[in-house]
């Protein structure tokens, strides 16, 4: 028996899933986290509040719907 070996410490949920979404998708390995298929960086720089709004709860970026929505 070897006496050199170190038992392994497992912090966190570090690999596993712990649920499912269709809203958004986390990809921690390679830092995307992702919302109805939209990175969220390119919609923190090219959406508006009430755009994301739209794009969560009706799942598109209708833009027509949006103004409609937007006139609320």
């Amino acid at each position: 028996m070897d006496d050199c070996i170190l038992p392994v410490m497992n912090t966190g949920l570090r690999g596993i899933d712990v649920a499912s979404s269709k809203i958004c998708d986390v990809r921690g390995k390679e830092g995307k986290l992702i919302y109805r298929g939209f990175l969220i960086e390119d919609l923190a720089q090219n959406a508006s509040f009430e755009e994301v709004c739209f794009l969560l709860l009706y799942e598109s970026l209708a833009m027509q719907s949006l103004q409609i929505y937007s006139q609320r």
